[in-house]
């Protein structure tokens, strides 16, 4: 209670400094004010994104306080974040001709070098600060830039490198560990990732962070009761951190404990703000439990939050589709797509559903959409050479089905579909024909066929020749 009203106090303050301040300035009156007021000032202008008025702040300090090395370095950082490199530079010679010991000076310059593509430069600036540095802190931040400096490069290995020893410095890094992680998700070096975070935790057990990242490493290596138990660690450590029960969550769901993964949704609802993903997995959750109706429920909170969200008009169409309701799957696979024009699993949902209301010849438009954007998937040729059996334009399913063949050589499941449609089509030889050639490829496969037409079941023909390749 009593740090809160110390916050409020302060903050206050400074409002009151910033009012005195503005006051002045449009009166056009000259003001004096200790360093520490001015450092008050430029804070404030640049955490409220106004960088001309903070600079403008900086002259007039620097005016007053000429010797202060501080607003040598605050100038240059601005006129840097700006792109203005040859002022911040020449900012920077002033500050550490004030102060050379100043770490920030280096850092600063650093990043002009790297913003500038001059890598050995921004490394051998950074190198000669560590020479410097004693505090573990600016150790860290230091090997935090030797790590932006690696990933302009794309050299992950020395990244990696560095992140660790920039935890190591600083264990408490939220920088430090995540990125370290994004690192490990991008290598998938998660053996090396599990070694350095157990070391890391064996000195700091309370880094709910390196448990979180530890939970990540072990999922990424299929270790999922390992990972869960890193990922309750955090919760234990930290139960408002609403990332911990999510993945906990993700863990449930992935192993099929639906309703445990649920619950770890619902906490995780409890504890963070609107978002759209994790009412997205609620949603999926539900529907992996046949209860469509919630499922809708939190697909539609997922829609409040982001109205643009196609994905989630997707699966309330799945759970329409589950249900056969089928227009209605259609109306939200439709808005789906008006989403997102190009996404393939959603079209063939679309196509899907119009088959199974009988509208053959829109399904038949976007299986040819379909194809147009992909035809390096197999299922994409066989799925159109259906829609044309389905209309009736038997030449263009057997030609489609023709190219397939000859694209996707020892294709049995070409063989068997080609051969349920000759056989609906009342070519027997031809039906039989292609069943052996699909039996030669691949025997077991043959059950493809009376999925097609279970009729087949009871056709002698169909039959003999099948046990005639049975091993």
């Amino acid at each position: 209670m009593e740090e809160n009203e110390s916050m409020d106090s302060s903050f206050g303050e400074v409002i009151d400094l910033i009012k005195q301040y503005e006051e002045a300035e449009k009166a056009k009156q000259k003001i004096f004010l200790e360093e520490e007021h001015y450092e008050q000032i430029i804070q404030f202008y640049q955490e409220n994104r106004a960088p001309h008025k903070a600079l403008r702040v900086i002259e007039e300090a620097l005016e007053q306080h000429c010797f202060s090395a501080f607003f040598y370095t605050k100038k240059a950082e601005i006129l840097a974040n700006n792109k203005k490199f040859e002022e911040a530079l020449a900012a920077l010679e002033e500050a550490q001709r004030l102060d050379p010991q100043d770490i920030n000076i280096f850092l600063i310059r650093a990043d002009v070098y790297l913003w500038e593509g001059k890598h050995e430069e921004a490394l051998s600036e950074t190198e000669f600060a560590l020479t410097m540095a004693t505090d573990p802190e600016d150790k860290c931040e230091l090997y935090l830039e030797l790590a932006d400096i690696w990933e302009d490069q794309e050299k992950y290995d020395e990244v990696r490198e560095a992140l660790k020893t920039a935890a190591r410095f600083n264990p408490m890094s939220e920088e430090a560990l995540n990125r370290f992680w994004f690192c490990t998700e991008l290598t998938e070096k998660y053996d090396d990732s599990i070694r350095f975070h157990e070391e890391l935790i064996e000195g700091n057990p309370y880094s709910y962070l390196a448990w979180y990242n530890l939970g990540h490493a072990f999922a990424g290596l299929d270790m999922y009761e390992k990972s869960l138990e890193a990922f309750e660690y955090v919760i234990a450590i930290d139960d408002k951190y609403d990332a911990a029960y999510i993945c906990c969550g993700d863990v449930k769901y992935n192993n099929g404990e639906y309703e445990d993964a649920l619950q770890y949704y619902k906490d995780a609802i409890q504890l963070s703000k609107p978002n759209k993903e994790l009412f997205l997995k609620t949603g999926e959750t539900y529907e992996m439990l046949g209860d469509f109706s919630k499922s809708r429920t939190y697909l539609r909170k997922a829609i409040a939050v982001d109205p643009y969200y196609d994905e989630a008009f997707f699966r309330i169409g799945e759970t329409y589709r589950q249900e056969e309701k089928w227009n209605k799957a259609i109306s939200s696979y439709e808005r789906a797509i008006k989403l997102n024009r190009e996404n393939l699993e959603f079209l063939a949902a679309l196509a899907d559903a119009y088959m199974s209301v009988s509208e053959g010849e829109k399904a038949l438009d976007i299986f040819e959409r379909i194809f147009q954007l992909d035809t390096q998937e197999k299922q994409n040729w066989i799925n159109l050479a259906t829609a044309y059996f389905n209309v009736a334009d038997f030449r263009k399913a057997f030609q489609v089905l023709h190219e397939a063949e000859h694209n996707f050589e020892n294709n049995a499941d070409i063989f068997y579909i080609k051969s349920v449609f000759y056989f609906q089509v009342g070519n027997k030889h031809e039906a039989v024909l292609n069943l052996e050639r699909g039996l030669l490829i691949n025997f077991e496969e043959h059950i493809l066929i009376f999925e097609l037409d279970d009729s087949l079941l009871d056709n002698p023909s169909f039959i003999q020749v099948i046990e005639q390749y049975r091993n």
